[in-house]
């Protein structure tokens, strides 16, 4: 007798079940993980829909500085694109010799560059911030690093105006569409925001790093795996597998990336960033990356790293805690590596 099935998610849990990444991870020797790296980078970079040709003039503006006690912190603005800005926060610490170690800090979802700065103006705003530990760029600048905050397209200063075309989910459907996705155009946005900070004087360029909570997590993991300048990185809310994750749980549709798993799953792509220092942070209680998942594929990670004689380079905080940033090895992660 026949078994009818009428759930596509269903079937497409089946469906998962029979692929076999044709570049997952398996390198014995450092010859064969190189080859590997190279030959999954251009497959991935080929399914990002690919970075321009040529970078355009940054354009910079700095349109205000405000005295934040520790730090000072500058509205810039400059251009990725020659139709796409970006408009960001660089805090600048007051006591910290220059050129200094410097970070990228990408937000999540929420409000954009004011959360990463610990911006607000109500108490609900604030309420959102200390619960998910959210002003990591603003306890960065009181740690002494120069940090960049800026907004990921969709968000803050960068989100449609109008109402129907508001977040991600229609960038990204339309991005599909035209051979394009959210993430690659968020990645390459941290490429430019790399040129940017090159061109500050209190920036050692030889000592930058990217972290982020969440969507801010995904931007810095791929980032970390296509641009050499990251020289370290803490990825926050968002390492895990994408079977246990992006696929069984409720995603905006920024996380997709047509034909991944074909390929690669997210253990595989994390051994891309070796021997990068990188540092993963979940939350036990967080309820869209489960821990256990987490565990299960860094220890995939590992791997690459002990393949390359880089054990020391990666590590795990596994907190109490939901989806927030932690910081318990985060700061001190930096302090070792930049």
């Amino acid at each position: 007798m026949v078994r009818r099935s009428y759930s596509t998610i269903e079937y497409l849990d089946h469906f998962y079940r029979t692929l076999s990444p044709s570049m997952t991870f398996r390198a014995k020797t450092k010859e064969e993980w190189a080859k590997w790296r190279r030959s999954l980078i251009d497959k991935l970079t080929e399914l990002l829909g690919g970075f321009p040709d040529q970078r355009c003039d940054l354009e910079a503006e700095v349109s205000e500085r405000i005295d934040e006690g520790d730090y000072i912190r500058e509205k810039v603005v400059f251009q990725s694109e020659p139709t796409a800005s970006v408009p960001a926060y660089l805090l600048i610490p007051k006591k910290t010799r220059f050129p200094g170690p410097t970070l990228i800090c990408q937000h999540g979802h929420g409000r954009g560059k004011d959360d990463a700065a610990g911006i607000y103006t109500t108490e609900e705003e604030l309420k959102q911030i200390r619960e998910l530990n959210y002003d990591y760029a603003r306890q960065f600048a009181q740690r002494g690093y120069i940090v960049l905050a800026p907004d990921a397209r969709c968000f803050g200063e960068r989100n449609d105006p109008r109402e129907e075309y508001s977040g991600c989910n229609k960038a990204a459907m339309n991005s599909i569409l035209m051979g394009k996705t959210l993430i690659g155009m968020r990645v390459w946005d941290i490429f430019r925001c790399i040129d940017y900070l090159e061109t500050r004087e209190e920036v050692d360029p030889n000592r930058i790093g990217c972290m982020g909570l969440s969507g801010g997590g995904t931007v810095t993991f791929f980032s970390a795996i296509l641009e050499k300048r990251i020289k370290a990185a803490v990825i926050s809310g968002y390492f895990c597998t994408f079977k246990a994750s992006i696929v069984d749980l409720p995603h905006c549709a920024c996380n997709y990336v047509p034909n991944l798993l074909r390929y690669a799953e997210m253990p595989d792509l994390a051994c891309l960033i070796a021997p990068l220092p990188l540092l993963f942070e979940t939350g036990t209680q967080d309820p869209i990356f489960p821990t256990k998942a987490v565990q299960e594929a860094f220890e995939k990670v590992k791997q690459a790293y002990r393949l390359l004689g880089a054990e020391d380079r990666v590590d795990i905080d596994v907190f109490e805690g939901g989806h927030m940033f932690s910081g318990k090895k985060a700061f001190d992660w930096f302090e070792r590596w930049l």
